[in-house]
This record gives structure tokens, sequence and C-alpha cells, in this order.
């Protein structure tokens, strides 16, 4: 298997893993915009906040995951780069 092969392998899968951590994103970003509509509706202050806490830490678990997705797919890329020569 040649580079370029690999290269685009592993590009395409840091691609669909990127497009799935962003869907996960849209829902964190969703549950945001809700828990502000339901302070509008005049729910109990904990409901609010529990869903507002619940979309952060949705919010910040994605980007920490993503990151970690990206080193280790990136590392997995120069291995097989290598592993190949």
């Amino acid at each position: 298997m040649d580079h370029n092969k690999i290269a685009k392998e592993q590009l395409l899968h840091l691609v669909f893993g990127a497009i799935f951590f962003a869907i996960i994103g849209v829902f964190a970003v969703g549950l945001d915009l809700a828990s502000g509509f339901v302070k509008q509706l005049g729910v109990t202050a904990f409901t609010s906040s529990a869903l507002e806490m619940s979309a952060h830490a949705l919010m910040v678990l994605d980007l920490v995951l993503f990151f970690v997705y990206l080193l280790v797919t990136s590392i997995e890329l120069v291995k097989g780069m290598v592993r190949h020569d």
C-alpha cells in the first residue's frame, strides 16, 4: 500500500470523525437553546440550570474527545506511513 492511499484513507476517516463530533456539538448547542427557551416558559431555576449545565458538559466533553480523536488519528497516520516505507 503506498503513502497516498494510506493518507487518503486516514484523512477520510478524520473527516467522517469530525462530522460525527460536529453533529454532537450541534446537539449541545440545541440543548443550550432549549434551556433558554424553557427559562422563558417559567420553569424552575433548577430545571433550566440543569439543562444549561448539561449543554455545557456535553460541549466540553465533545471538544475534549474530538481533540483526543485528532491526536490518536494523527499518530496512527504517521505510524502507518512510517511502517510502509
